[in-house]
């Protein structure tokens, strides 16, 4: 044997490198362990640390695999990355979660080194491990920091900018969102001036905000600034910015931010929230079933009506209990049980009986659903069914009684129940036969694996997941009005069938089955749908045929037309205008029968656009104004002023309306006139404006009982003279419901008749328009020289748009006052009350806008006056605008005296029903 000999100085050294490892080993906060370079990397030593880091004493893991501690997950990682990186390297540092003696996991970092010997041979593994998991939290939430940074500003439809601090505001930064929202790529817009692509008219009030945010004066976050802005294809949008300044260490202005959004998508999103809102609060106000909302601790927080009916309480009763007072004590921890389990945002669906405020028993079905806002849970929204009734029958079928039995078997239904496990438990005659068993044959079977093997497509199902097992194993109610049930032999049928689970006392023991042969019914179906078919099919047919009868008609007609001017004789010209008169009756009635056909065939669209109501009145008189001469009768019209000036509507088919409206009307008036109306009409709804079209006449009436068939395609009534397919007034009929509006007619023989339609307006459609209606409709004076007394001001900065509107006004007797800008207008006002002031938009110093929004803020005026735009913009952003700012009407230069005349007209009747209420 051979002896190693040391001197005592050696021996000396390596007991103080033992004891400083010692040490090491003892007091480090980090565990340090030595392995073994097995497969299954053996703790060959480890330091006390352990206990804390890992749960275990030392003596627990030495001679233990240190690869066992290691997450499965991570397992693999590990020792690939141990394996292969200490062959090159000889150390390698691995991430990882290590497993403690509590079952939990922590995120260690180890550094793992190779130990050799004297002669260079790897004898072990030495690792350092720390707990990181503090570290990695802080990873992670930094990585998930950067990355939602990342998604705002590449993804988000805002535009993100950052602009010079100088004159242009030059841009140095542009978000991704610059091409979608304006159509630039970022590098068209870099460099170049951001105040450059601002409509001139809007660069005032945008340099006037920029100034306003550099003195502090918008601090709100609130606070932004609209404008037009520039898209590449050259029209203008508005958008909406949010602006600050970044100042340098010397507090001078270095740079811009700015957050720039679409106001047309926020307007979208808003109007879409307050729909939905609406929807949210009638689906819980009149929502039939019972709602209520319920703290985490249980108690009510909100009650609709059909649950307050339902038990006899109040909302405010119920909001000073909890729900556990109104459950009756048998169900009452199967209640508190699932109550629970929602709190753990699970949806539950159970019955339970409640107590009535006047203590009978109420049988419910609940479903409690979780209440979460972001992703915390608040509380519990509970939907409640009153089951009583339905309770009552379903215990009658269970329970079965001979008189149920004969009920039973008296209807043409089939009804079976099944238990928990899907046996047959009892089931009526109708079932049997219909399934094609012998009677007692189904009772124990376990039918439905096999009942419903495919869908009404003809797609397969499978047999351990058919949509009445689901109901049975999730304890639903569930109907379907189509489905093919299979019979004993293998023959199927189309049926219809509701699954109803069977209840008793809280727990669910079964399901009840209806079934409904439907093959014959769907014979009926398919027989129908043929015969629709074919109705459509003439309608098409005769459309098309309409349609093609144009064509020669046209020719005809347009050479008649020139065959007239080659006549010589007067005899000649008289024929060709018989030809002529009999063409163009014939092409009405082809067009009726066109118009009728494509409504029947479902082929007509309508096409919705502003329609200018007094142009639309003038153009019906300028067609009739002969034909009504001739005849000696009058033909007035009448425009109700507090209706906007334009509404959105199918004007061709408006006219279309009123055109065959007015053209009967002067056809059977002999004596007397007609008179056309327009005005609105009282609506329970707020946020809706009904509109009256009327026709009337003091014609020859028509005959009550005549008055049926009035709409009906084909019909006559009246004399032969008259002629006409009897379309028209379908027609009219058909076109009016298609835009949402009903037709309306009142008569009397020898009386005359009224024919009236009304149409539906939204209110948001139509800025600046007054919801309320006023208790009388005014009537239009005839009289159009004077419009009553009236104080006007022109705010006009252009000396020839100031005398061409004087003059106007002084022609109808109106001393007007004159003011040159926007600020002259604000001091006038508050010196002088006027009734009308006709405003320029754009002007020197403060433009219209801007002073019509100071002269709306201001107190202590005895009315507020009637404004009116006067611009050259004509275009609808620019109406908006002014709408927007408090204008209440709008001309469009060049001025015309009609225009001026009109606005008059218009507002003065407001103007003295203001003064009379005052």
């Amino acid at each position: 044997m051979n002896e190693v000999i040391i001197s005592s100085q050696e021996y000396a050294e390596l007991r103080k490198i033992k004891h400083h490892y010692q040490s090491i080993m003892n007091y480090t906060s980090d565990l340090i362990s030595r392995h073994s370079l097995d497969e299954s990397s053996t703790y060959l030593d480890v330091s006390p640390s352990c206990v804390e880091l890992m749960g275990y004493t030392p003596d627990e893991l030495l001679g233990t695999s240190g690869f066992a501690y290691v997450h499965p997950d991570d397992f693999q990682q590990v020792v690939h990355q141990i394996q292969s990186e200490l062959i090159d390297n000889h150390s390698v540092t691995v991430v990882y979660r290590n497993l403690r003696k509590d079952g939990s996991y922590f995120w260690a970092e180890a550094v793992c080194r190779l130990v050799k010997d004297v002669n260079g041979n790897e004898i072990e593994l030495l690792a350092i491990i720390r707990d990181i998991s503090i570290r990695k939290v802080m990873e992670e939430q930094l990585q998930d920091r950067e990355r939602q940074l990342l998604l705002l500003t590449n993804h988000t439809t805002d535009f993100l900018s950052q602009h010079k601090a100088d004159y242009g505001a030059t841009y140095v930064y542009a978000s991704p969102a610059c091409e979608p929202l304006f159509g630039y790529t970022v590098e068209e817009v870099m460099g170049t001036d951001g105040l450059s692509y601002i409509h001139p008219d809007d660069l005032p009030h945008v340099r006037d905000y920029l100034e306003n945010i550099g003195h502090g004066k918008l601090t709100n976050a609130s606070d932004a600034v609209s404008y037009r802005y520039l898209l590449k294809n050259g029209s203008y949008i508005w958008v909406e910015s949010t602006c600050r300044y970044i100042y340098n260490e010397q507090g001078e202005r270095e740079y811009i931010i700015g957050v720039t959004r679409n106001i047309h998508e926020r307007r979208e999103q808003a109007r879409r929230l307050k729909e939905s809102e609406s929807r949210y609060k009638s689906l819980f106000e009149f929502n039939p079933l019972g709602i209520h909302a319920l703290s985490l601790e249980g108690y009510y927080l909100s009650a609709n009506a059909s649950f307050q009916k339902m038990l006899g309480y109040t909302e405010e009763e119920l909001k000073r209990s909890s729900f556990e007072k109104l459950v009756y004590a048998e169900d009452l921890e199967w209640t508190k049980s699932n109550f629970e389990k929602a709190k753990q945002g699970q949806t539950r669906l159970y019955e339970l009986r409640t107590i009535h405020k006047d203590g009978h028993l109420v049988d419910v079905e609940v479903t409690n659903v979780p209440i979460y806002v972001g992703d915390e849970l608040v509380g519990v929204y509970a939907i409640v069914q009153d089951i009583t009734e339905s309770k009552k029958n379903l215990n009658q079928i269970y329970k079965l009684s001979n008189e149920q039995k004969l009920i039973l078997g008296s209807v043409s239904e089939g009804i079976f129940g099944i238990d928990l496990n899907g046996q047959t438990t009892f089931v009526n005659p109708a079932a049997v036969k219909m399934f094609g068993y012998e009677e007692g044959e189904m009772l124990g079977l376990k039918l439905l694996p096999h009942m419903e093997q495919s869908e009404p497509d003809g797609s397969p199902i499978l047999s351990g997941s058919t949509p009445i097992l689901d109901a049975l194993q999730q304890g639903e109610t569930r109907q379907r009005d189509e489905a093919v049930l299979w019979r004993k032999d293998n023959t199927s049928f189309l049926a219809s069938y509701q699954v109803t689970p069977i209840i008793d006392h809280g727990q669910r023991i079964g399901a009840v089955i209806v079934i409904r042969d439907r093959t014959e019914e769907n014979k009926i179906i398919q027989a129908r749908e043929v015969a629709e078919q074919a109705d459509r099919a003439k309608s098409e047919f005769l459309a098309i045929i309409s349609h093609e009868l144009r064509t020669p008609m046209n020719g005809m007609i347009g050479m008649m037309d020139l065959l007239r001017d080659t006549l010589e004789t007067q005899e000649q010209q008289e024929y060709a205008d018989i030809v002529m008169d009999s063409s163009n009756a014939l092409l009405k009635i082809v067009n009726e029968l066109l118009d009728f056909s494509k409504i029947e065939a479902g082929r007509m669209e309508l096409e919705y656009e502003p329609v200018h109501l007094e142009e639309l009145l003038e153009q019906i008189t300028e067609l009739f104004d002969k034909p009504a001469l001739d005849k000696n009768i009058t033909l007035n019209t009448r425009l109700d002023p507090t209706l906007p000036e334009s509404i959105i509507s199918d004007g061709n088919r408006l006219r279309q309306v009123l055109i065959n409206l007015v053209g009967n009307a002067v056809k059977f008036t002999d004596v007397g006139g007609v008179m056309l109306s327009v005005q609105r009409k009282p609506h329970p709804d707020c946020s809706l404006i009904m509109i009256e079209f009327a026709v009337q006449d003091t014609g020859m009436g028509i005959p009550a009982d005549q008055q049926a068939k009035l709409f009906q395609p084909f019909s006559q009534i009246g004399t032969a003279r008259h002629g006409g397919t009897g379309l028209g007034l379908s027609i009219c009929k058909k076109i009016i419901e298609l835009m949402g509006g009903d037709v309306q007619m009142e008569s009397k023989e020898g009386q005359g008749a009224t024919f009236s339609f009304t149409l539906l307006l939204n209110v948001e459609d139509y800025a600046g328009l007054s919801t309320e209606l006023p208790e009388s409709l005014p009537q239009l004076e005839q009289d159009k020289g004077s419009y009553g007394p009236l104080r006007i001001l022109i705010a006009e900065d252009h000396l020839i748009n100031q005398k061409l509107l004087r003059t106007i006004l002084t022609k109808k007797g109106y001393q007007p006052d004159i003011v040159y800008n926007g600020q002259e207008a604000v001091t006038a006002v508050s010196q002088q009350d006027y009734d009308i002031i006709f405003m320029d938009v754009n002007m020197p110093h403060m433009d219209g806008i801007q002073a019509t929004r100071l002269i709306r803020q201001m107190d202590g005026l005895d009315h507020q006056p009637i404004i009116v735009a006067v611009t050259a913009f004509a275009r609808k952003e620019e109406r908006q605008l002014c709408m927007e700012s408090g204008m209440e009407d709008f001309i469009p230069k060049p001025l015309r005296i009609s225009d001026v005349e009109q606005s008059l007209e218009r507002w003065a009747k407001v103007i003295y029903q203001r003064k009379s209420r005052g």
